[in-house]
């Protein structure tokens, strides 16, 4: 099967690079202006004009190799073993596609045009919080989040790169405390974690992520590594997600969080945030407790966190399930199958 998927987040392309070797999808990305100057890639127009188009329709030789007319293939840095294949607007009309998926909303009316125009089934990835869906288009939704499904549709968790795998307790630094949350410094729930900085003496922070202190990680089985050597996962962020990579990342590997649970309340990720169990939650203790309670955890009730997050994980996420409810729809076998 031919998959047409448009690209903007790293982890979520490979989950249905992943998604699709179940399901035997051979899967390309849009390459070229042509898809943006005629109005079936618009991710980014409205706020940024063609900038995001630069960035990832312009086939740049320095990034993007061509093995033939049209077509053409790359590693992106973040899982820099796979190769992505990128195919032209003019040669993406000689091809038989039997998918086409969007996964940004402002990519759903050209996305769905081009599927009519091809005879493709047209698809549309809900991973983010608040992701607008036009039902009048009568997606095929693939929903990894918190999003009210109002038409055909199935919802499942993304898959995980295999590099986020548990990862025994015994390796961690118990006193070690990592975020990988994008912009940390500048969002609301930074004064938490300085606050946590200051007086949590004795312990290890660290805080990766774009404009964070310790800067951006890849590629992303560094990140598994990095988090896997932490004692705790400092998941603080005021908007929460849809699906959320990192929070994700952080049960399959087998780590208790910190941070506000009520930030994920209704959402996808919100069972993994289990008081004194899973987690340490911060709307139930200050920083300066939230760290003394860091300090004075034993190794032994450490790894039993650690145990207890993951067991949250395995129940919540069937991949073999949901990867069969997914196929089921995408068969025809019952084209109102909601899961």
């Amino acid at each position: 099967m031919n998959v047409l998927i448009d690209r903007h987040h790293a982890g979520l392309f490979r989950s249905l690079q992943l998604l699709g070797e179940r399901l035997g999808w051979d899967v390309w990305t849009p390459l070229g202006m042509e898809w943006f100057d005629e109005g079936y890639w618009g991710f980014g127009r409205t706020h940024f004009g063609r900038e995001l188009a630069d960035q990832y329709l312009h086939p740049s030789l320095g990034i993007w190799a061509q093995p033939s007319p049209g077509r053409y293939v790359m590693h992106d840095d973040e899982f820099p073993t796979v190769p992505i294949q990128g195919v032209t607007l003019d040669t993406a009309r000689r091809i038989g596609w039997d998918i086409v998926m969007a996964t940004v909303q402002e990519d759903q009316e050209g996305f769905a045009r081009f599927a009519r125009e091809v005879g493709a089934t047209y698809v549309y990835q809900v991973g983010n919080t608040g992701q607008q869906v036009d039902w009048t288009l009568d997606p095929l939704a693939l929903v990894s989040a918190e999003n009210a499904i109002e038409g055909r549709g199935v919802r499942y968790h993304q898959m995980m790169d295999q590099s986020f795998r548990w990862r025994d307790p015994r390796d961690a630094d118990h006193l070690r405390i990592s975020s990988f949350v994008n912009l940390m410094p500048r969002i609301q729930c930074w004064p938490w974690l300085q606050r946590a900085m200051e007086v949590g003496r004795g312990s290890t922070f660290r805080v990766y992520g774009t404009d964070c202190p310790d800067g951006t990680i890849k590629p992303a089985s560094l990140i598994a590594d990095l988090m896997a050597r932490s004692g705790w996962g400092w998941h603080d962020k005021i908007t929460g997600d849809g699906f959320g990579h990192v929070i994700h990342g952080w049960a399959a590997v087998g780590r208790p969080l910190v941070g506000h649970a009520r930030h994920y309340a209704g959402k996808l990720a919100e069972p993994f945030w289990q008081d004194g169990e899973t987690c340490i939650d911060l709307d139930r203790h200050e920083p300066d407790e939230a760290v003394e309670i860091i300090r004075t955890t034993s190794r032994e009730r450490h790894a039993q966190m650690c145990a207890a997050i993951r067991a949250v994980y395995d129940r919540l996420v069937d991949t073999e399930a949901e990867v069969e409810a997914i196929r089921v729809v995408f068969q025809g076998a019952d084209r109102s199958v909601l899961v």
